[in-house]
């Protein structure tokens, strides 16, 4: 993600012509943006590494919904 952040920020000092910036090839700003096109194309998909951290996430939620129907239930929590 921060590859894409100094992407989008050089692109735009490039494009406001701000400083050395401006003089600065197109080459400086295309790679950092190939890289997170790979990385989000490719390495993410090949080891599910968003989606690992979102079914955790989702499990984390589900847990903690179901240990709240329990305490309002009266029920005994799981620990």
């Amino acid at each position: 993600m921060w590859v894409l952040i100094v992407a989008i920020v050089l692109l735009g000092l490039k494009l406001a012509g701000i400083g050395p910036f401006a003089t600065l090839s197109w080459w400086w700003i295309g790679v950092p943006l190939a890289i997170a096109f790979l990385w989000w194309e490719i390495v993410d998909p090949m080891f599910a590494i968003s989606k690992k951290r979102a079914m955790r996430e989702m499990d984390a939620r589900k847990r903690e919904r179901n240990e709240r129907s329990r305490k309002f239930l009266g029920m005994r929590t799981r620990k």
